[in-house]
């Protein structure tokens, strides 16, 4: 009885809180995600209240994102969408969002409250919307949460992530940012079993804190409990930051982070593990992070490493498996010309690509994503494909084909290429 009566007021709570877009009430176990984009930061540099005499040392430099919203939104598209999110143990029951953006700002989506409003995200707004959320996802043990940020950060000490209302105080202007460490602590004591923390933010110091020793500012949002209502264990947690410690996150003035793209990669089917059914798994996740987002951060010229503290559990089974094909070629000047690259599944063409080479370069080296092989299944038939190139008719140029093997996170092919002299 005790169960069923915090259910109904986890239901109620859902029911009133303004940044719940998505909620299944039923009596089962599910994943309870809480998605924040913080974009639009008025007094930090460039912001509608930001004077430079008043503001300044506060902002250190740091001012509007585009990134966040777009990458949030992206995320909770994979979320609701039919073709994303899959987890036939703890199905999606309910999906939050704050966002943060010049003007107030609507989600739409078939399976989202229709034409919602969202939350602006100050730190008010957000630890009403994690006090709803942890209310909802406690009715039952055997529960996922989900939390998910994207905006500036700091490393002071610990992470502090920075809400809309960061800097509005000139002389308290942590008032409006989050002590991410203890949040994160008092959120092991709740009743969830997993819970999956993604950090997209940077982690570079805060030169307030280097000035006067490593206190950690903001508001923790959760008061630690007790660990007897959860045998005196922790709940188990896998965090992953879009970076290494001290340095920043990159995100694109025109489109999302370079850690989302990474993500939703690696959701997709990157991170599945083949020992545990092709489950994606934390760990795995941790591991095809790492694998694209060097990639991704090579190709723009940067460096970004994501680092996690991680404890393994499942966190969705994709339906069919997506691992990016490069090619290379051992004669680069394939590359020069236009090559059309087919890659062959039991026999039957699969996937193709054509590479046109960019107008006014040199060598570029080596394709950028050829193909993007999705698989029906992870059985061995579906797996293996033949790789060839063709060329046009006035080409030098012939290829044998390859055979490889589609394992996520990615996989890499060298065309061997004869030249006619």
């Amino acid at each position: 009885m005790a169960v069923a009566a915090r259910w109904r007021r986890s239901v109620e709570a859902g029911m009133a809180d303004p940044a719940l877009l998505f909620h299944d009430p039923s009596d089962r176990d599910g994943t309870h995600v809480l998605l924040i984009g913080i974009g639009d930061y008025p007094w930090l540099e460039d912001g509608a209240d930001y004077d430079p005499a008043l503001h300044d040392d506060n902002a250190m430099g740091m001012g509007q994102l585009a990134a966040p919203a777009t990458s949030i939104r992206r995320l909770a598209d994979w979320f609701l969408d039919s073709q994303g999110f899959d987890n036939a143990e703890r199905p999606l029951a309910s999906l939050a969002m704050l966002l943060s953006e010049p003007t107030p700002a609507r989600y739409d989506h078939p399976r989202a409250k229709p034409a919602a409003r969202v939350p602006r995200g100050t730190v008010a707004d957000v630890e009403k919307a994690v006090e709803a959320w942890v209310e909802r996802a406690s009715g039952r043990r055997g529960n996922a949460l989900v939390f998910a940020f994207c905006g500036h950060g700091l490393q002071s000490g610990n992470p502090v992530l920075l809400c809309r209302d960061y800097g509005r105080s000139r002389q308290n202007r942590f008032k409006g940012a989050i002590d991410f460490e203890q949040f994160r602590i008092a959120l092991s004591t709740r009743q969830p079993d997993q819970q999956l923390l993604l950090v997209d933010a940077c982690r570079t110091p805060d030169a307030e804190a280097e000035l006067l020793g490593q206190a950690t500012p903001g508001n923790p949002l959760l008061s630690i409990f007790s660990l007897a209502g959860r045998d005196s264990a922790p709940a188990q947690q896998s965090v992953h930051f879009a970076t290494s410690l001290y340095t920043p996150a990159w995100g694109r003035a025109d489109g999302a982070t370079l850690f989302n793209d990474a993500l939703l990669a690696a959701l997709t089917g990157g991170g599945a593990d083949q020992t545990a059914e092709w489950w994606v798994t934390t760990s795995r996740l941790h591991s095809a992070l790492a694998t694209y987002l060097a990639r991704i951060s090579s190709q723009e010229g940067i460096v970004q490493r994501p680092a996690a503290q991680t404890q393994d559990f499942r966190i969705c089974k994709p339906e069919r498996i997506a691992v990016p094909l490069y090619i290379t070629a051992n004669e680069p000047d394939i590359w020069k010309e236009e090559v059309w690259i087919d890659a062959m599944r039991g026999g039957a063409l699969a996937h193709s690509f054509t590479y046109k080479p960019p107008a006014g370069t040199g060598n570029p080296g080596a394709t950028p994503c050829a193909l993007r092989l999705v698989n029906p299944t992870q059985r061995v038939r579906d797996v293996i494909y033949g790789v060839s190139a063709r060329f046009a008719a006035a080409s030098r140029f012939s290829a044998t084909p390859e055979e490889i093997i589609a394992y996520p996170p990615e996989v890499t092919c060298e065309l061997r290429v004869s030249k006619q002299p």
